[in-house]
């Protein structure tokens, strides 16, 4: 009888996988809007000179959001390979958003999603 060699590989669970997908997709999404925001509020600030009201843009806070969201993204990447330190990296980015733009539907979001990719930490590296 052959003696077969076998690896053993973590697997990554079927809630994992699709945790990380729902989180790429409202990532990617996070960028794409904040990105086109951003084109829009520089062209906001350019008209709004010529207008009597002054209009506050906040770019600085669209630029710390977008790089918030691009942490959020890069965790779940790191999640999606397994790797513990995604967790932390994404729960702290979107921890700091919700201290940012706090609203009670994206405080339960966020708490269930850091809650739910938690549960998964067990059988990362």
């Amino acid at each position: 009888m052959e003696e077969q060699n076998v690896q053993t590989t973590n697997q990554r669970p079927t809630f994992l996988t699709v945790l990380c997908i729902l989180t790429f997709i409202a990532s990617g999404l996070g960028l794409l809007f904040g990105l086109i925001g951003l084109v829009a509020a520089g062209a906001i600030e350019s008209f709004a000179q010529y207008l009597p009201v002054g209009v506050d843009g906040g770019i600085v806070k669209s630029i710390i959001t977008l790089v918030l969201i691009a942490a959020s993204l890069y965790g779940a990447i790191q999640m999606w390979k397994l790797q513990k330190l995604g967790f932390y990296i994404y729960a702290a980015a979107n921890v700091i958003l919700l201290i940012i733009g706090f609203g009670i539907f994206p405080l339960i979001i966020t708490a269930a999603f850091i809650v739910m990719y938690y549960l998964n930490l067990k059988v990362m590296e």
